[in-house]
């Protein structure tokens, strides 16, 4: 065998161990990338679960308060007409100057 030809042989060997090193990398990236994917659906999906018991926590506590303030209403109905004239007067006073 010359040497020319031992050469090529030796290129054409590294040609196929660059082609088998770039697959190898190509398959790990996109094994990494379908990780990172999943884990940041996954955060989403926790995020969206925490939001959503955060706005089912905001809508009973608003429902608490809006029961509450009936409540009162019923209880003291002059006490809830006088506060309600006053703050509409005192929005009417507001808005009527320029």
């Amino acid at each position: 065998m010359t040497k020319q030809q031992e050469l090529e042989d030796q290129l054409a060997l590294a040609r196929k161990d660059i082609e088998t090193l770039a697959k190898l990398a190509g398959d790990r990236a996109r094994e990494i990338g379908h990780d990172r994917v999943a884990q940041a659906q996954a955060g989403l999906e926790s995020l969206s679960d925490e939001a959503r018991a955060a706005y089912d926590s905001a809508v009973r506590q608003g429902q608490r308060a809006r029961a509450a303030t009936e409540d009162q209403i019923r209880a003291n109905p002059l006490a809830a007409t006088a506060i309600a004239f006053g703050a509409g007067f005192i929005l009417a006073g507001l808005l009527g100057r320029k």
